[in-house]
């Protein structure tokens, strides 16, 4: 072959591969790309405070880091609904958990988790009871009007994004949220 028939190929050769390398790097991508958290080491506990304290109804929203919790990947969610004492302590509180699978910022991404697994003893057939929400008052629920209840979530055919606590006041008290979450 002579040099100049080399040449040639070698030049279209050339434009060829080009033209592969603009058609693949110029194609358009429709959709979201997923991607994943840093992944938290098997067997490490994070304890999280939704709200502590607070004499009125809240959303967990309000406190300063956002207010919900990632559980992404977690193993166990267990959650600690609590009354304490405040003036005459005669009312109720309410709680919920919620979910979402972004934090847009609209209360349309949240919502009411109704499977939370109250902590009572279970029939031998090992049906679990199973809540939307929780209330705390006075004797009728804890045994006094100060207290604690735990819930846990039902991960075993849930998946979770995001969590977040709510809790409605009737009267007074104070109240506080908090989960631990075992990865």
């Amino acid at each position: 072959m002579n040099k100049k028939v080399i040449g040639i190929v070698a030049v279209i050769l050339g434009i060829g591969l080009f033209g592969l390398f603009l058609f693949f790097n110029s194609q358009i991508t429709y959709g979201k790309i997923a991607k994943s958290p840093t992944p938290i080491p098997s067997g490490t506990f994070e304890v999280y405070d939704f709200f502590n304290a607070t004499t009125t109804s809240a959303t967990s929203t309000n406190v300063s880091n956002g207010g919900y919790l990632n559980v992404t990947g977690a193993k166990k969610v267990t959650f600690y609904f609590g009354r304490t004492g405040y003036l005459g302590n005669a009312g109720t509180s309410t709680f919920t958990v919620q979910t979402a699978l972004t934090n847009s910022g609209t209360s349309t991404d949240w919502i009411t988790y109704n499977k939370l697994i109250d902590n009572v003893t279970n029939s031998n057939s090992g049906t679990l009871t199973r809540v939307g929400s929780v209330s705390l008052s006075g004797s009728a629920n804890i045994g006094v009007a100060t207290g604690t209840k735990m819930y846990s979530m039902d991960l075993t055919t849930d998946s979770m994004y995001l969590v977040r606590c709510n809790v409605w006041e009737v009267v007074d008290g104070e109240h506080y949220c908090s989960a631990m979450v075992e990865w």
